[in-house]
């Protein structure tokens, strides 16, 4: 993804960061889309891309953690961000 358009769409969503919150997002129905470092734990993109699936949820996919950690505003690397359904995002 281009990191530009990555950038829109972190800064003009709610969101959440790391897959124990994109997970628990997924799990209740407040993330409606996912986003992926490529760089990420196997592992755990199976179960990320598997639980979005399930719930017909768009994947985008970006190529470092530490990039999608940029992008979403913390200083840490970041495997998964969970952008917020709408009605979260008030």
């Amino acid at each position: 993804m281009d990191k530009e358009k990555l950038i829109t769409m972190l800064n003009s969503s709610s969101k959440v960061v790391g897959s124990k919150q994109v997970l628990k997002g997924i799990s209740d129905g407040t993330v409606r889309c996912v986003i992926v470092a490529t760089d990420a734990d196997e592992d755990l993109k199976k179960t990320l891309v598997a639980q979005a699936s399930k719930r017909r949820l768009p994947i985008c996919y970006v190529s470092s953690k530490k990039k999608l950690g940029e992008a979403a505003g913390v200083e840490v690397s970041a495997a998964t961000v969970g952008l917020l359904s709408e009605e979260e995002d008030k």
